[in-house]
């Protein structure tokens, strides 16, 4: 059996972040967000996760999903230099 080489997409595709039509997989928003009650807009770095988001933040990932319903679609993909929302 060959091995192929997977582009970007496929990659994402494979790691859960994209959705069947959508144009970019959702891992946060490529644009700043507006602001939220209660929660900050937070700008995802690269070696970001959403355990390591919410433990620095005081929350959880369960609230940080609450919050993004639409925004983050798999709870084990996000995207560097997106931005999402933390419930403070």
């Amino acid at each position: 059996m060959k091995n192929k080489e997977l582009n970007v997409t496929e990659m994402e595709q494979i790691a859960g972040g994209a959705n069947k039509g959508e144009q970019s997989p959702k891992g946060g928003s490529s644009t700043p967000l507006p602001a939220k009650s209660g929660c900050k807009v937070y700008r995802v770095v690269g070696d970001d996760n959403l355990t390591k988001i919410a433990r620095s933040n005081g929350t959880t990932v369960n609230a940080i999903m609450a919050v993004n319903q639409g925004i983050i679609t798999n709870r084990n993909f996000i995207r560097a230099g997106f931005y999402i929302y933390v419930p403070v």
